[in-house]
């Protein structure tokens, strides 16, 4: 596994993190987080032990706390395991996601943080077998699942606000495919395939149409990935979804120079339907430059409101010993107490809630001293506050 990958994320206040993996010792490699929240980056080695650590996929949680998904062994050549990371009150803490991940080569992650979730990520990584594996943190253990059964490589995942995943991976090179859970089952769709042996398919990017207006509803994927019509050069090449068919199309062509884009995310689309990418590419001096590239025109042609993306359809605040909700529909809720590592307490309330304001106590007496969290939720829409015990 490459030890140079690397992630990162925008905290609050729009504090940048990085995550990377570097030699601790000389025979062993540590994850380091580094941060601007002080005007300039300071780097910890957030895992230092013995054992080595690689490749951290980097996502900071709704309360500005990062989070990582790693691997581990006892050295290089052990077997590895797939590890799940948080800094919180207490310091780092991890916990093990699956022992089943590919072993032979890195084929890449990727981590959720579900939209109103508090410390309940899921993940997306190739198994033993080959396939595309799901996994998601339980009470006692994460839970996996392989969710198809083709050779798959490089998932690149996204949730929208109504809870659903979205997956776009490549399989063995030959295509990008594209998978979701809408329907509630999996289902998954071609998006582009070439059956050249000499070609090739890589390292796939998503990205999601995300519609604001009278409704939160779900827009179109969008994919960006590696091409190669024989080994090399690679040139990036973008798909959209309209309606019920893709339509694939170069974004750039150099007849003797590959386009490299990054591991992880790479590709992004803002709100008014422009496509975002960078990349990596020799100058003629055979000197790798970094670019930017934005689509010249918006790639969602039926546009984006400007509706602010954090649109909230629960208001929940904690104050003193009682949970204040607001509920714009009236409908099932369920409203969970969770400590600060993310283990439920307790259910505070469960039933059906007219539309309007409402007040839940908190027994907090029995409560130790530390940081803690409301989670409600009515439906697929979640919301959640934290408040603090004190002895």
């Amino acid at each position: 596994i490459d030890p140079m990958v690397y992630s990162f994320d925008f905290g609050n206040q729009g504090i940048i993190f990085v995550a990377y993996a570097d030699l601790a010792d000389v025979e062993i490699t540590d994850i380091f987080l580094a941060s601007d929240s002080t005007g300039e980056f300071v780097t910890s080695n957030i895992t230092d032990d013995a054992d080595f650590q690689f490749a951290p996929v980097l996502k900071m949680n709704q309360l500005g706390e990062p989070s990582i998904v790693y691997v581990e062994g006892d050295n290089p050549d052990a077997f590895l395991e797939l590890r799940y990371g948080w800094i919180g009150p207490v310091g780092f803490t991890s916990e093990m996601v699956a022992d089943n991940m590919y072993q032979d080569d890195y084929l890449g992650y990727d981590l959720i943080l579900k939209r109103g979730s508090i410390q309940l990520p899921q993940v997306f990584y190739i198994g033993n077998d080959g396939y595309l594996w799901y996994a998601c943190s339980g009470e006692l253990a994460w839970m996996p699942e392989a969710i198809n059964d083709l050779s798959s490589e490089w998932p690149s995942a996204m949730a929208d606000p109504l809870g659903t995943f979205h997956v776009a991976y490549d399989v063995g090179g030959s295509g990008i495919h594209y998978i979701t859970n809408m329907m509630g089952s999996w289902q998954d769709e071609v998006v582009f395939e070439q059956l050249i042996p000499e070609a090739g398919n890589e390292r796939p990017s998503l990205g999601m149409e995300i519609v604001y207006g009278s409704y939160l509803g779900i827009g179109n994927p969008h994919v960006v990935w590696m091409h190669a019509e024989t080994e090399e050069p690679y040139d990036l090449w973008y798909a959209g979804k309209k309606q019920d068919s893709w339509n694939e199309s170069v974004i750039l062509e150099t007849s003797e120079k590959s386009e490299f884009p990054g591991y992880g995310s790479y590709f992004a689309l803002d709100y008014e339907g422009y496509g975002h990418l960078t990349f990596c590419r020799e100058d003629e001096e055979y000197v790798t430059q970094i670019f930017y590239a934005r689509s010249a025109e918006p790639l969602i042609v039926t546009g984006v409101s400007e509706e602010p993306a954090d649109v909230e359809f629960i208001a929940l605040e904690v104050r003193g010993s009682e949970v204040h909700l607001n509920l714009p529909v009236s409908g099932t809720v369920t409203l969970d107490l969770y400590d600060a590592s993310g283990r439920r307490i307790e259910n505070l309330a469960s039933g059906r809630y007219t539309a309007g304001e409402h007040t839940i106590p908190i027994n907090s007496a029995g409560l130790p001293a530390g940081v803690y969290f409301v989670r409600g939720q009515i439906g697929e829409y979640t919301a959640s506050d934290k408040f603090v015990v004190t002895r």
